[in-house]
């Protein structure tokens, strides 16, 4: 019987000894487990930053006119320059607008995608059945002329995915096309304002203040916020 207790103990022994190894393998176990977390969260990571949109650089220039002068008429305009820098798609920017009136009340407008305006049948070359862009690039030699006799799809106009301003073009609403007989309102103006201009009520006159911010859309980026003062 004495010669079988040498034995129970070293089984004894083993099975502590085995004991003590399960805790460091489930310690291993762990710290994998976190390993593999980690780097799929880096991963991640690293994917979305690899696709965020960045706004592209450049400088533009806004301006409102009461008045501008288009030779034997003067109509209410507004302009955007491309000074310089990268191409800008148009489809991608938005333009916000927020002018008070005389009542003290805050009026806010909107462009964004491509919209277009009807003439007036006063207007020799922009009758009621002619339409052009809230805003075009004014460059006749690229995409020709910007009046239309349909609503949508036309290069120049903001918004159509061929209208790409590029350093020194120029966006312009249809002001010169408001004329030559009365009236000389401007349909792409009251649009991207959301009030008529040549309201005496709406307050729109040299001097007043109209704060104009463009969003790069993809990005969420603002690329112009500036108060501008009509002249």
């Amino acid at each position: 019987m004495n010669g079988t207790r040498p034995l129970a103990r070293g089984n004894n022994r083993m099975a502590k000894t085995g004991e003590g190894v399960s805790p460091v393998v489930g310690v291993m176990l762990m710290l994998s487990v976190t390993i593999i977390i980690a780097a799929i969260v880096s991963a991640a990571a690293g994917s979305l930053s690899g696709t965020e949109k960045k706004a592209p650089s450049g400088i533009l220039d806004v301006h409102f006119y009461e008045n501008r002068s288009f030779g034997s008429f003067s109509a209410p305009a507004m302009t955007i320059e491309h000074v310089s820098g990268n191409p800008l798609q148009t489809k991608d920017l938005s333009i916000t607008t927020y002018f008070t009136n005389v009542s003290g009340e805050m009026i806010k407008g909107n462009l964004i995608g491509e919209k277009s305006v009807p003439g007036n049948d006063s207007w020799s070359d922009f009758g009621s059945g002619t339409y052009t862009g809230v805003l075009f690039i004014n460059d006749q030699d690229r995409f020709g002329s910007p009046l239309q006799d349909y609503s949508t799809g036309y290069a120049s106009w903001f918004g159509n995915t061929s209208a790409v301003l590029m350093a020194g073009d120029i966006l312009v609403t249809p002001a010169q096309f408001c004329g030559p007989s009365e009236p000389h309102y401007n349909p792409g103006l009251n649009y991207i304002l959301g009030f008529d201009t040549t309201d005496p009520a709406s307050g729109y006159k040299a001097g007043a203040v109209i704060t104009v911010k463009i969003v790069h859309i993809p990005s969420g980026q603002v690329i112009f916020d500036k108060d501008v003062v009509v002249v």
